[in-house]
């Protein structure tokens, strides 16, 4: 469908109105007036006032447990519970000098989480980690309760949208609300309720149950600004308050109007910068007159639609097309060429360049890609299905669990197996094609691993298809081939819980300070990460001098509205950054859409990169340090772990164990290195530098990186 602009009776996004008598002009969003006020959380507050109304305190999340989870689950009710009689309007609340028993035997009591425990959108929406906090024997098969209190002045109705990870009760000043005992993925949207408000203080709630995997509780808590208003209001707060990451990147959100479910499968660009999207639901648009900032909503154009759940989409010249390009994209069964003969924006042909992969019509086969190799060659990486058997995820057909690569003729070839749910892959410069997965069963956590020919990365359920054995197909007993490990591990929800889309940041500081490393999404957390790869000599388990490539991850930006799923730099260093969460799951308070991420030339003081040396580490930073506070060993912290290769669900974090640090060495107005005692090969290596400090003063605005150590490094 061609979208049309806005008309001049629709909800304005921004408006500049005429100059007021001292000389400056009054900023509208919507229908309200835009003043700034001392706060970021008053100027909001005032402008939301104004459009959907007000008037509740939302109280502080509390928290305590876990608990045990027995096999009746969410109906068995733990000690906390007591407290509902407590919780009626008008009430005290759990009582918070009272002793709970949790999972490990501990005394516990109920705790104040932090504010930053409910992250997201400034629509009020907030998603808690249960995990943070809590000891790794008490991530699974557990139970944990949260209370806030809702105070108003005068009865009233609030409406909220709600979900968890996995089973929910939720009470309101006593009454049951919800009873799901279910296991599921998170999805913040799951349930929608009125909530019915006394005046004076109300209590809310809530015992979310985990079995295992994700363990989270997310809600909105105010009523939602219709989305051009909530874009402009985010937008101007980042320019008037910047704070922490948003000083240093800004995102734009783009207010895609609510009869386009826009769940990003795939994205690119078109040679004239225009992004095209497929979505999951089978539709490809191109989006015109989407740069404006503050953002307004762009127009739409519907390519094509009615294709089977494309996961990714990649733009390619051709000359039979009217204006010199066509689209190409992985379909669940096939690889597609999409071609507009006559100019008007709209597919005329569709062409099947390759269908050799094999699929079963388990639903959770998903073909992802195409991205091309310098010589014109496509690559796809197949899921496996959801199975159920004696892993989570399997196959019943081959080519499952693969990487292929399809030559300009349609001819396939299978470059690599072992893999298990590859939602990206694509080229990096120096390094070759590779692609990220996600944690499950033979996935210790979610991984960046490079696609080298006849590799095999860990799964074990396609090998009878894809390899042989003394001349016979394997089977189970046979010997396991030698795994290829990832090059990066991103620790499980530390950084990270369903790894996404990468790209290389090849736009030479337009986007910041870490050009040629990678910029990489995260689909669960709604965050964007980066990796700095880095290649190492070191000796093989044969002790024979060999080459590794292992390196860093590090936090960049948080905050996005979905999940953060397919990436691409736009000619001018911004991100364009396509969102979904539909049937995965994510933080953030919409379903799907597209923002954008701009750098705002502020660098910010960050570890830039992470190398491994003989004996330790070299810290690379991103301005010069403190030259009249050397750093000393006390300024890190340091801690190693491992992780299993089994078919269970993921690995925790096994052998931890603390670091000594024995000497730190300046090496450069910005470099630094790092000398430890007890580096293994085979570990991820968290390194904490929360006592360094910039020659401004400042410190560092992510402390922490992790380095997955598969080598040690020869001595020079």
């Amino acid at each position: 469908m061609n979208r049309p602009s806005p008309s001049a009776t629709s909800f304005a996004i921004v408006a500049l109105l005429a100059a007021t008598a001292t000389g400056q002009s009054e900023l509208t969003i919507g229908t309200a007036r835009y003043q700034k006020l001392a706060t970021r959380a008053a100027t909001e507050a005032a402008v939301r006032e104004q459009l959907v109304g007000g008037g509740v305190e939302w109280g502080p999340w509390s928290s305590v447990g876990a608990f045990e989870l027995t096999t009746a689950r969410l109906a068995e009710a733990r000690s906390p519970e007591l407290d509902l009689a407590r919780c009626t309007a008008g009430g005290p609340g759990p009582d918070r000098e009272r002793d709970h028993q949790d999972k490990s035997g501990r005394a516990v009591r109920w705790t104040e989480l932090p504010r930053a425990a409910g992250t997201g959108g400034s629509d009020g929406f907030s998603t808690i980690d249960l995990k943070s906090g809590l000891p790794a024997q008490q991530h699974d098969f557990a139970c944990r309760y949260l209370h806030r209190t809702l105070t108003c002045s005068a009865p009233r109705k609030v409406d909220v949208r709600l979900g968890s990870d996995d089973g929910l009760r939720l009470w309101l000043n006593g009454r049951l609300l919800i009873d799901a005992p279910v296991v599921r993925g998170l999805d913040a949207e799951e349930h929608h309720l009125t909530l019915d408000l006394a005046a004076g203080v109300n209590h809310l709630f809530a015992k979310v149950t985990q079995d295992q995997g994700g363990f989270e509780f997310a809600l909105s808590t105010g009523a939602e600004l219709p989305r051009a208003a909530q874009v402009a209001l985010d937008w101007q707060l980042q320019v008037d308050f910047p704070e922490g990451e948003s000083t240093h990147w800004r995102i734009a959100s783009l207010p895609i109007l609510a009869d386009v479910a826009l769940e990003v499968g795939g994205l690119d660009l078109l040679p004239d910068g225009r992004p095209v999207v497929c979505t999951r639901r089978g539709d490809v648009f191109i989006v015109d007159d989407a740069l404006h900032l503050p953002p307004r909503a762009p127009t739409l154009h519907h390519f094509a639609s009615g294709l089977h759940e494309p996961l990714g989409v990649a733009v390619r010249p051709d000359p039979r097309a009217k204006l010199g390009w066509c689209v190409v994209l992985a379909q669940r069964g096939e690889l597609t060429r999409l071609v507009d003969l006559d100019g008007d924006l709209a597919a005329d042909r569709f062409e099947t360049l390759c269908d050799s992969w094999q699929i079963s019509g388990n639903y959770h086969e998903y073909a992802f890609g195409p991205r091309y190799d310098a010589g014109g060659h496509a690559w796809v990486t197949l899921n496996l299905g959801h199975t159920g058997g004696e892993t989570t995820m399997g196959t019943t057909v081959p080519t499952r669990g693969t990487a292929v690569r399809i030559d300009p003729a349609g001819a396939m070839a299978i470059v690599a197996d072992g893999l298990r749910s590859p939602d990206a892959l694509g080229p990096i410069p120096g390094f070759g094609m590779a692609y990220t997965d996600n944690q499950g069963d033979y996935v210790a956590t979610n991984k960046l691993s490079l696609l080298r020919p006849d590799s095999f990365h860990g799964h074990q359920s396609m090998l009878r298809f894809t390899r042989q054995h003394d001349g016979r197909a394997w089977q189970k007993g046979d010997p396991v081939p030698a795994r290829q490990e990832p090059a990066i591990w991103f620790p499980y929800a530390k950084l990270g819980q369903s790894v996404a889309d990468f790209v290389p940041d090849d736009t030479g500081g337009k986007f910041g300070p870490f050009g040629g490393q990678l910029i990489v999404g995260d689909q669960m957390q709604a965050i964007l990460m980066r990796v700095a790869l880095d290649r190492v000599k070191t000796l093989d388990a044969s002790g024979v001098e060999t080459e590794v490539v292992q390196g860093a991850c590090f936090p960049l930006r948080s905050g996005f509205k979905s999940g953060v799923h397919r990436l691409r730099f736009a000619p001018d260093g911004s991100l364009w950054c396509g969102l979904t969460d539909r049937g995965w799951g994510s933080r953030g308070s919409w379903r799907d859409g597209l923002e954008r991420v701009l750098f705002t030339g502020a660098t910010p003081f960050e570890i830039a990169a992470i190398r491994a040396v003989a004996g330790g580490f070299d810290l690379e930073f991103t301005l010069p340090l403190d030259a009249a506070r050397p750093v000393a060993p006390a300024d890190f912290a340091l801690r190693c772990w491992r992780y299993h290769y089994h078919p269970d669900y993921g690995s925790p974090e096994v052998d931890g164990r603390a670091l000594s640090v024995t000497r730190v060495e300046a090496r450069g107005e910005r470099t630094i290195r790092v000398l430890v005692d007890g580096l293994a090969a085979g570990t991820v290596v968290e390194l904490g530098a929360s006592g360094v400090r910039a020659a401004t003063g400042a410190p560092l605005l992510h402390p922490t990186g992790w380095y997955t150590l598969q080598g040690l490094p020869l001595a020079p």
